[in-house]
């Protein structure tokens, strides 16, 4: 009973709903339906570390934020765009979830072992982002958070 009492606190997700929760400093995308892990996703996020304020270029913002649909992408296969709540805070608005860039999309677990995107959050292979969209396509989540 202890146990599981620890697990229920210890867990990221909210309650209720659906929501994708990145940690940041974790480097870690967990999917949540229902107060429930359903996947984790290691990632990779911003070169430029997070940004708790103003977004400088290649950081990533912690906050929560609307998730728009997936759509196909010809850079990182799908890219599902975060909507821009604040254009005085974020300048520059092309933050979202993909995957791996086309010119690295076979190297698997090298795509997360460094941060190195423009302020995005990316998993390691086409596979994993299409599990992400389909997650979100399915459950209608437009819900997702950022966390240090």
């Amino acid at each position: 009973m202890f146990a599981l009492v620890l697990t229920v606190l210890a867990s990221t997700c909210p309650e209720k709903g659906t929501a994708v929760i990145v940690e940041t400093g974790a480097h870690r995308m967990t999917l949540c339906d229902g107060g429930v892990e359903v996947k984790q996703y290691k990632v990779a996020i911003g070169s430029g570390g997070i940004a708790k304020k103003r977004v400088a270029f290649a950081q990533t913002p912690l906050g929560t934020y609307t998730l728009s649909k997936p759509r196909g992408s010809a850079n990182y296969h799908v890219f599902i765009p975060l909507v821009n709540p604040d254009p005085k805070r974020f300048s520059a608005w092309a933050i979202g979830l993909h995957g791996p860039p086309r010119e690295t999309k076979g190297s698997g677990e090298l795509n997360v072992s460094q941060d190195w995107t423009w302020g995005c959050i990316a998993v390691a292979s086409d596979q994993l982002i299409d599990e992400v969209a389909t997650f979100v396509r399915d459950r209608k989540v437009t819900r997702v958070e950022f966390r240090e």
